[in-house]
């Protein structure tokens, strides 16, 4: 938490006051940054508290350059802008509640009201962009990059098992069978990593990886007997072992042909870190300001070459 007390003397801050008027501005908040969606051309962030009541908020135009601050090509995105007070804006406000009432709405809270509103004439903005892809399958994305490259890293030649041109970190269903890696018994634990995988047919190759599960030289994705691209949901009443799956049936061998491959998705949480310097708000002049930090998680949806 950024806890930081300020006691100024209003007569230094401002031009006209009464001498010896002192007032306590304590920016103690916890850096969590929000983001209003009011106005599409403006991005506007803000991070509030109640004890005392209080906020920072910082606007700055939504254009081309900007939206890539959110959305970045390239990991470790860096930005930086002048604050100008018109287009681009840094204010502290103070209330007589809750500031979330507020801060977001556009019809005012008829209870709670700005007591004062402090707006930067001047500062630079400076960001910092980073991002985490994973396909939520369960296996940590350093444990999916096994082509022996040598860096164990996801992002460097990052290994492909089933050749569809998603990487396996990002790939939630690692052999294409249309059944998602985190439904094939991977076992993955910290302790143990991957060595305690289901491998039905016991060739070898774990079921995640494995594009046919039980060895019946039909394969998984071929085993859908109603067409809905889940083979886990399709079972052969006429074997002995009609609760298992068709796709862990050796004894289940009929052939459906469904050519479709279902959609892969996966998550990117983008984090970004706000710095502001020399920060001038009418009753305090700042060298740093740590405004804090944005995250957001968005679904990415990534095409399947084999399409």
């Amino acid at each position: 938490m950024q806890k930081i007390v300020y006691l100024l003397s209003l007569c230094v801050a401002l031009t006209a006051c009464d001498d010896g008027d002192i007032m306590e501005v304590e920016l103690a908040f916890d850096k969590q940054l929000f983001r209003c969606e009011l106005n599409p051309e403006s991005y506007f962030l803000y991070d509030i508290k109640t004890d005392p009541s209080e906020s920072l908020s910082l606007i700055f135009p939504n254009n081309t350059t900007t939206k890539l601050i959110f959305n970045p090509e390239t990991n470790n995105y860096t930005s930086t802008f002048e604050i100008n007070g018109s287009g681009t804006k840094f204010n502290y406000r103070t209330y007589d509640g809750d500031p979330k009432k507020v801060i977001c709405n556009l019809l005012p809270d008829a209870n709670t009201n700005i007591l004062k509103d402090y707006a930067a004439t001047s500062g630079t903005v400076t960001t910092l962009t980073t991002f985490i892809d994973d396909d939520d399958d369960g296996i940590p994305s350093d444990f999916e990059d096994d082509n022996l490259d040598g860096d164990n890293d996801p992002a460097t030649n990052p290994t492909d098992s089933d050749g569809d041109g998603i990487p396996d970190y990002l790939d939630d269903d690692d052999d294409n069978d249309n059944v998602l890696t985190k439904n094939e018994g991977h076992n993955y634990t910290e302790v143990d990593g991957l060595s305690k995988a289901q491998d039905t047919d016991g060739d070898g190759t774990p079921d995640y990886l494995d594009n046919d599960d039980d060895g019946d030289d039909v394969l998984t994705r071929f085993e859908d007997e109603n067409q809905d691209g889940n083979p886990m949901n399709d079972r052969d009443e006429a074997t002995l072992t009609p609760a298992v799956p068709r796709y862990l049936n050796k004894v289940a061998t009929d052939v459906y042909d469904y050519q479709l491959f279902n959609k892969n998705t996966y998550q990117r949480i983008t984090t970004v870190k706000f710095q502001i310097k020399n920060v001038n708000l009418d009753i305090i002049s700042l060298t740093d300001i740590d405004f804090g930090t944005y995250t957001n998680t968005t679904t990415i949806e990534i095409a399947n070459e084999n399409e």
